[in-house]
């Protein structure tokens, strides 16, 4: 949509409406609208008919916001809520001119970030914060959920993984709360505050030390008040990745701010949630609850990257973001979601002689869901290493019975140290203690051909 037509409809809606557009942020809900940015009270009087009258106006005051909110799209939004004083960079003029003549460049980035910006925006609005905020992952990862750097930092906001354990993120082989969109929000913008409030309210030292590390900055600011220099931002002896960082934040905001000036047409995205939260009764099939719900696989990852493998973690989240759209995705997700078959997993420690259809057929599962669920390509796998295998949850009772027995049958049995003599073998040691040889290769970690050494110590679990 043009922006200068649209906004002219904007116009043309607030007139009607006798409300601005975005004179005053309240709305009525916290769920599908703004949340309250401002307190109205109503004065409480012993006149019940005069307490219904007043909040009949609050609430055909707030129903007209929100329409006027909704007349809007989030970029505006974006716009309205600028705030950081002016910057003056040649890197700033090369990034807008940059940005300018590369078309694909604002059309994949807007068209990534649509997913999430209405949520962003959101909590921004709740906290106060500068809007320019809102454009930091464009920066850091070009609004991809999935992104990793060099550095190994990782998500929208893209948090080295000490940092993100600092603020909450739990990362392991199933999940890493970096790439979630939700909790890496209110990671992120935990950080920043708290990083603005140590450099006294100063943005752009925030934002560098957001880049280069809070440390990083009190010392080149230390640096510069030893050899009497300013201590602002573009005064530090900073690296260059880090002095050219606010300016490319800067530049993307000034493109938003005027993008007519630049000769670039920006898209309209909606005022209104992308996506809803759907809470799951466990770990799931991904690749089968979206099937199930009707929802296009990439987008599901695209809203859940925070779920590195097939299904979504044991340990939790237990929850999905899901589409909003007309096509009724919501109730096949929540039907989906309802009909879905927890997962469960055990553990099989590969053993000399396995191989994956082996497993397979000993826990009644296919080759392909031990691949999945161990990240193989192949069928490659060696001994010593631990398996998963999922298992349905009668299978799964099963198996932790068997566990059980063979936890008694080992307290049963007495651990012996054989020290390998000069004529020793596999198979005379085992005749010795009346095992069998699979036994004692089991227990050591040896292949049937490996060739014993003098005083070799050998484990024999005996009755």
């Amino acid at each position: 949509m043009n922006l200068k037509a649209s906004f002219s409809h904007i116009l043309t809606l607030t007139l009607l409406l006798g409300v601005s557009a975005c004179a005053n942020r309240n709305t009525p809900s916290d769920v599908t609208v703004l949340p309250d940015l401002k307190t109205h009270t109503v004065e409480k009087t012993n006149n019940d008919q005069s307490e219904a009258s007043d909040s009949a106006s609050v609430e055909a005051e707030q129903n007209e916001k929100t329409l006027s909110y909704e007349a809007i799209d989030v970029i505006e939004r974006i716009r309205k809520g600028f705030k950081f004083p002016e910057l003056k960079s040649e890197h700033i003029t090369q990034y807008e001119k940059w940005s300018t003549e590369h078309d694909s460049y604002l059309e994949g980035l807007f068209a990534r970030g649509t997913p999430f910006l209405f949520h962003i925006v959101e909590e921004i609005e709740k906290r106060g914060l500068p809007m320019e905020l809102a454009l930091l992952p464009a920066i850091e990862s070009a609004y991809k959920p999935d992104a990793v750097s060099r550095s190994n930092a990782g998500g929208l906001w893209q948090f080295i993984p000490s940092t993100g354990r600092h603020f909450g993120l739990r990362q392991d082989w199933w999940y890493d709360g970096r790439r979630d969109a939700l909790l890496s929000t209110n990671a992120a913008l935990d950080y920043l505050t708290q990083l603005n409030k140590r450099f006294d309210g100063d943005w752009f030292l925030t934002l560098a030390a957001y880049n280069a590390g809070q440390g990083t900055v009190a010392r080149a600011i230390r640096t510069n008040k030893r050899k009497g220099r300013g201590t602002s931002y573009q005064k530090l002896p900073l690296r260059l990745e880090t002095r050219r960082y606010v300016p490319k934040l800067i530049a993307l905001k000034n493109v938003i701010s005027n993008p007519e000036a630049y000769g670039v047409t920006l898209p309209f995205i909606e005022s209104k949630p992308y996506f809803k939260v759907l809470e799951l009764p466990g770990q799931i099939d991904l690749k089968k609850f979206a099937k199930d719900a009707g929802i296009e696989q990439a987008e599901l990852r695209h809203l859940n990257a925070g779920f590195k493998r097939w299904a979504t973690s044991p340990e939790g989240p237990h929850r999905l973001l899901i589409p909003i759209n007309t096509d009724g995705d919501i109730e096949h997700a929540v039907a989906a979601a309802q009909r879905a078959v927890k997962i469960d997993y055990s553990t099989h420690k590969v053993l000399p002689g396995d191989s994956l259809s082996s497993i397979a057929h000993r826990y009644g599962v296919s080759v392909r869901a031990l691949q999945k669920s161990n990240n193989l390509n192949g069928t490659n796998i060696r001994a010593g290493k631990n398996l998963m295998i999922p298992l349905s949850a009668s299978r799964a009772s099963k198996i932790a019975d068997a566990a059980n027995s063979n936890k008694r049958e080992s307290a049963e049995h007495r651990r012996v140290v054989h020290h390998v003599r000069r004529g020793d073998t596999l198979w005379s040691i085992a005749k010795k203690y009346k095992v069998q040889v699979n036994n004692l290769l089991s227990w050591n970690n040896l292949s049937k051909n490996q060739i014993l050494k003098l005083d070799q110590a050998v484990m024999v679990m005996t009755n």
